[in-house]
This record gives structure tokens, C-alpha cells and sequence, in this order.
């Protein structure tokens, strides 16, 4: 009884310590909804030197603490962007087989995703479609839709736990097709992913030229001396954002809790679109 007891006790401490926690993390997103709203009312643009780029160290609060943070989920290679009403985007698709190779990933992986998302059960080149997920054990099906989180990759023909590791911080899952800003992202591959022939020297170089500040319009990017010559053309790429992902680590009590929000900011304001705790 006096086990059964003290189990009981643990388990009430947990549901209040989590439900408490889930507020914390839901008044975080509402300071960040804030700072990304008086961002919008500033500029344009985003760029690492807002003050939304800047996390916000422990801090104490009742019963714990919390800390925060914001990445541009845009500063990555939006998976979804590969498909356009059901069929392939030829140029999403053509960068990230660049972005693939300048990972040293297996390239042939592109069709594979392509397939995953695309409409149609056309398998493509090193792709596949329902009939050979289905023959799986377990079998399961493609989505023929777009990804809800990354994770998804992990279901993709060809992708190993290794690959999915290093591939995963280039990457992300938005839920309609955002291009790619250029004056937030912070890989050398996702710049020489954008047209052939810049190499890794050439992008450090945009990079490190830019800084903080990014760059002030699209026009800005592609006529950099440096990019000029590759004709990279401004489909697919950006200098602002709409889609922000705010990490939340919270204590409470002895329980320690990591959340990911999704936020979408417009003009009417800042929405979460999801929210997950533990992984991305």
C-alpha cells in the first residue's frame, strides 16, 4: 500500500508539474508571437541580427525555469517545396540533388522523396510508390502529400539513420511551398545547392560578406559579384520569412520539458501551426 501510495503521488506531481510546463511553453510562444509581430512592423526583411534571432537565457520562474529560442525555418531546404499541385518542381528538385551532393548523400534519394510526396504512382528513377512499401514488413504507404514533419524521411526508400542525421539540419517542413532565405540560413551547402558550379570556397565567401545583416532584397543576392555569374535567378528564394520554429526547455520541478512550436506570421498576426515535444 505505502508503494502503491507513493507511485500515485509521483504520478499526480508529473500531470501537474506537465500541465504546468504546457503554460510555460504556451506563454513562450506568445513572446515570441510578439517579438516576430514588432519585427514585421519594422522591415521587410529578416536577417540574424533581430532581436528574434537572439535566444533568451534560463530564467527563473515558479517552480523552475525556463529558456528559448528561435530559428527561421525557411534558413533550410523546405522538403515540401518539391512538389507543386501534386507534380515535381523541377527546380526545387534540381537544388536538392545539389544540396545531396555537396553532402556527399546518395543523390538518387531525391527521386525517392519526390515519389513519397508527389500525387501520382509513377515510380521514378531510384524512387518508389505504394506497391513497394506495401510489400514491406510492415508495409505502409507513401503519402502522396506533403510531409508533416521530417521524421517522415525515415520511411523513404534509401534513407538510413545516418543519412537522416546528417541530412537534418539542412532541412525542414513547412506546410506550403516557402522558398529559401538567404539572408538567414547559415550552410555553405544551401547556398552552393542554388545553381552549378559554387563551390564551397564561393559560398563561405557570400556568407561571411554577409554577415548578420543579410541582404537587402533578392535583387541584393543574385547580383553579389560572386553569384552573378552562376545566373541564379530569384524563383525559390527570399529575404523574409513567415515560418519560425520556437524551442522551448522548461523545468519544473524535477521534470525537464522540450517543446517545438511551428509559428506562422502575417500581417493578421502569428498562429501555431504545430507543436511537438522531445524531436523535430
Amino acid at each position: 500500500m505505502a508503494v502503491r501510495q507513493q507511485i500515485d503521488i509521483r504520478r499526480t506531481t508529473n500531470t501537474l508539474e506537465l500541465d504546468q510546463a504546457l503554460l510555460y511553453v504556451e506563454g513562450v510562444e506568445a513572446w515570441a508571437g510578439l517579438i516576430l509581430k514588432r519585427d514585421l512592423k519594422d522591415g521587410d526583411t529578416d536577417s540574424l541580427d533581430e532581436a528574434w534571432a537572439t535566444p533568451v537565457p534560463p530564467i527563473p520562474v515558479d517552480g523552475g525555469q525556463l529558456a528559448g529560442s528561435m530559428e527561421d525555418m525557411q534558413a533550410r531546404f523546405n522538403l515540401n517545396s518539391l512538389v507543386k499541385d501534386g507534380k515535381v518542381n523541377n527546380l526545387a528538385f534540381e537544388r536538392f540533388q545539389r544540396l545531396l551532393s555537396a553532402l556527399e548523400l546518395p543523390v538518387e534519394l531525391a527521386d525517392a522523396v519526390v515519389d513519397w510526396l508527389d500525387a501520382d504512382d509513377d515510380v521514378r528513377m531510384g524512387g518508389a510508390e505504394q506497391v513497394e512499401y506495401l510489400s514491406l514488413q510492415p508495409p505502409y504507404r507513401a503519402s502522396n502529400g506533403l510531409m508533416a514533419s521530417p521524421s517522415e524521411l525515415l520511411l523513404v526508400k534509401g534513407m538510413r539513420p545516418e543519412i537522416y542525421a546528417k541530412l537534418l539540419p539542412y532541412v525542414s517542413v513547412l506546410p506550403e511551398a516557402a522558398s529559401l532565405n538567404v539572408s538567414t540560413t547559415q550552410k555553405r551547402e544551401l547556398i552552393m545547392c542554388l545553381a552549378d558550379g559554387i563551390d564551397k570556397g564561393t559560398a563561405e565567401q557570400v556568407l561571411g560578406n554577409r554577415g548578420n545583416a543579410g541582404f537587402t532584397s533578392k535583387d541584393d543576392f543574385t547580383k553579389d559579384p560572386l553569384l552573378e555569374p552562376f545566373n541564379i535567378g530569384q524563383d525559390g528564394i527570399d529575404v523574409k520569412s513567415s515560418y519560425f520554429m520556437v524551442t522551448s526547455h522548461v523545468q519544473v520541478g524535477r521534470s525537464v520539458y522540450t517543446t517545438y512550436s511551428l509559428l506562422k506570421r502575417s500581417s493578421a498576426g502569428t498562429q501555431t501551426v504545430m507543436r511537438a515535444q522531445g524531436i523535430y
